[in-house]
């Protein structure tokens, strides 16, 4: 028996991590022409897109999100450049994108 037949040598595969792509979207959403409005907070503006596969979820500063399935993944595409941070967890990236509800209710001057 060698040293390598241990399971410490030869660990079990971690399992794999899920991807979501994320990308901040600071104006309004209207993709079939009606302006997409939180039902959480009434806010109109501010999003983070979130695609996981093909489906496109809208998630608000108050923490809200749905899917959305009048937004494509094309539709998404067109905002998404490369990844710029990775994070563990859903929760951590959350926090640092502050779509975590902390700043429920704020808003960004555009102009």
């Amino acid at each position: 028996m060698t040293d390598y037949d241990h399971d410490f040598y030869n660990p079990a595969p971690e399992p794999a991590r899920a991807v979501i792509r994320a990308v901040p979207y600071p104006a309004e959403l209207n993709p079939r022409g009606i302006t997409i409005t939180c039902t959480g907070c009434g806010a109109r503006r501010d999003w983070l897109l979130l695609a996981d596969h093909d489906q496109i979820f809208v998630r608000c500063r108050c923490a809200h999100e749905w899917r959305e399935p009048d937004l494509t993944r094309a539709d998404f595409d067109r905002h998404y450049v490369e990844p710029e941070h990775e994070w563990d967890d859903f929760d951590t990236a959350m926090r640092a994108l502050a779509f975590d509800g902390l700043l429920a209710g704020t808003t960004w001057n555009l102009d």
